[in-house]
């Protein structure tokens, strides 16, 4: 057993240390920190249209076994890694309506006690809100956007998925959240 998870350590990890340093770098970390997709998108784009080919035309043309079994482990974490990264970053920016709720709800709470909606989320501090709460489960949180305009509140937060105009909007009068691409 413990031969066995030796050779697969050799194999995986230590033949692979400056592939999975690459894919560390370019897409879990962007991940981690901003919650960013798009380096891993790059990534799995690279590894399905460059490293797929690759390996096949490596199994046809070349004789050498352990070079042809290295391509095809790092194709492999090439691909399965940002695919992973890319399924939990769309899985948990689903989680941003309900992560910022509590700021929909003290503008709210603000209105209900003062008749109008405050000018900014500054002034919900401390009374209706301790501080901004995260909306991304990321260590770089994006900003939250929120203004009254001939007083109506515009709240949105920064979404994912889809392009850099992605939010999800609180819609004050139906009291939900609507996700915009």
């Amino acid at each position: 057993m413990a031969k066995t998870a030796y050779a697969c350590w050799i194999r995986w990890v230590s033949d692979l240390r400056f592939t999975w340093c690459a894919v560390l770098l370019v897409s879990v970390l962007p991940s981690v920190l901003y919650g960013a997709t798009i380096f891993s998108m790059m990534l799995l784009l690279g590894g399905v249209v460059l490293g797929f080919p690759t390996t096949l035309a490596s199994l046809l043309l070349s004789k050498n076994t352990e070079w042809r079994a290295r391509l095809f482990r790092r194709v492999a974490v090439l691909s399965a890694v940002p695919a992973l990264m890319l399924a939990v970053i769309f899985q948990t920016d689903k989680l941003a309506p309900q992560m910022a709720a509590p700021i929909a709800k003290a503008v709210e709470s603000f209105k209900l006690e003062t008749g109008a909606y405050p000018d900014s989320l500054a002034l919900l501090n401390p009374e209706y809100l301790q501080s901004i709460p995260m909306v991304r489960l990321s260590v770089v949180q994006p900003e939250v956007i929120y203004r009254v305009k001939e007083g109506n509140p515009y709240l949105a937060v920064p979404s994912v998925t889809g392009d850099a105009f992605s939010v999800y909007e609180y819609s004050f009068g139906e009291k939900i959240w609507i996700h915009y691409d």
